[in-house]
């Protein structure tokens, strides 16, 4: 004898009245609706008079012990005594999205499957089609923001990511942070010129505008232009890690000519033992190697005094974003550093110091608060290995849904 036991079916309103085994060994349960009234489709008053049944149709639900799942129901009928020509209507249960040929547990568990996933894997694994998946996904995960979710947005981010390596096929993301500082995906643009970044700014509710502190963004005009334009009391915060990617490789560019014509007047034992290998030591910052590596760092560098006076300029620049201080202390700052730079007749820092020119005031911006892009380059990680895991998810309305799946399962989330 097989022992059993009774597990919950977790649909609500309906009575099981039989189930039987499918020819692939999986379960069809035969159920019904206790419910005896529905909504009119067309005056939206509750009815109650029966009509009938529609033909049976079968739903996937969630999997049990390894085996599918359905559940057959016939849909209850009822006329409409209100309305002139007593119209019918299908009842609609809670359970259940009209048209779909799942049930709504199990489209939130299909789509809880992509996590991590592609929807080629969670297909083959569950046992649907593509396109089943895709419809779950469609049932469950917006394509766009619902600015209902949001009662503030002090802080926005936006960066673009390239959809197709070295084809500058660029979206642009835009993002904010939650109440909780966790990263909320509010738009995929299709590229980022203004015009587009403005219309999205545009659309935002006007009390949620005016919410906005804050737009952390690299040094791309069309985006600082297009904040100018649609938020203008909001400050735009160059990320001083942009800021630094620039100055450190002005300073790396002449550690590749020095070391060129080191290579042809040193003595090659002297070159070797002191010049080759020290990329990274060279790269890092001085406090942060241990003595061996701040020893040869120190023998390299007396071989090339220039250099050294751009390596120590770097280092005094990166120590002024490190330190606490007022945007004013910070301009102070920058300025007479950027005196020593003239002083100095160094060469290398003369793109960055136009550069500084242009956009020192939204990059003193981040000494107010400290914000920085951190949170949207982390997305941007996350984004590409979406990228690389989707190969050819190239739509933003699905990449966007992707981003929301990826989050929530990471974060624990629910997709019911």
């Amino acid at each position: 004898m097989t022992a059993t036991f009774q597990i919950p079916l977790d649909i609500p309103d309906v009575h099981i009245l039989s189930n039987r085994s499918g020819e692939k060994g999986e379960f069809i349960l035969e159920v019904e609706s206790s419910l005896n009234a529905t909504t009119c489709r067309r005056c939206g008053r509750e009815i109650t008079e029966f009509h009938g049944y529609d033909q049976p149709i079968l739903l996937r639900h969630l999997p049990v012990f390894g085996r599918d799942v359905w559940i057959e129901i016939r849909p209850k009928r009822y006329r409409c005594p209100h309305c002139d020509d007593h119209p019918t209507t299908t009842q609609r249960l809670s359970w259940h999205e009209p048209r779909s040929p799942h049930t709504k547990a199990f489209d939130a568990w299909l789509v809880s499957m992509l996590g991590n996933s592609t929807v080629s894997d969670v297909s083959r694994r569950c046992h649907v089609g593509h396109d089943a998946v895709e419809g779950a996904v469609n049932r469950c995960i917006r394509a766009k923001v619902e600015w209902a979710d949001y009662t503030q947005l002090r802080t926005l981010g936006i960066d673009e990511i390239a959809l197709k390596k070295g084809h500058k096929d660029f979206v642009a993301i835009i993002t904010t942070l939650d109440k909780n500082d966790q990263v909320c995906v509010l738009a995929i643009l299709p590229n980022r010129l203004k015009e587009t970044v403005v219309t999205f700014l545009n659309s935002i509710p006007a009390h949620l505008k005016a919410t906005v502190k804050r737009v952390c963004c690299d040094m791309h005009e069309g985006y600082s232009n297009a904040v100018k334009e649609t938020l203008p009391h909001a400050h735009i915060v160059v990320d001083r890690f942009h800021v630094a990617q620039y100055y450190n490789k002005a300073v790396d560019n002449l550690r590749k000519e020095t070391l060129t014509t080191l290579k042809k007047n040193l003595p090659e034992d002297i070159y070797q033992q002191y010049c080759q290998g020290m990329l990274w030591p060279f790269r890092h910052h001085f406090w942060s190697l241990d003595a061996e590596q701040q020893a040869q760092v120190s023998h390299f560098l007396g071989y090339a005094p220039e250099l050294k006076q751009a390596w120590l300029l770097r280092h005094e620049l990166t120590a002024t974003f490190m330190k606490y201080q007022t945007k004013a202390e910070a301009n102070q700052q920058l300025d007479a550093w950027k005196q020593k730079v003239t002083e100095s007749g160094l060469s290398c820092f003369d793109k960055f110091l136009t550069l500084l020119e242009t956009w020192q005031d939204s990059i003193t911006n981040y000494f107010e608060d400290r914000h920085t892009s951190g949170f949207v380059e982390g997305l941007n990680n996350k984004l590409k290995v979406i990228k690389r895991r989707c190969y050819g998810l190239l739509d933003v309305k699905r990449f966007f849904q992707q981003i929301q799946i990826d989050l929530r399962f990471a974060r624990g989330q629910s997709f019911a």
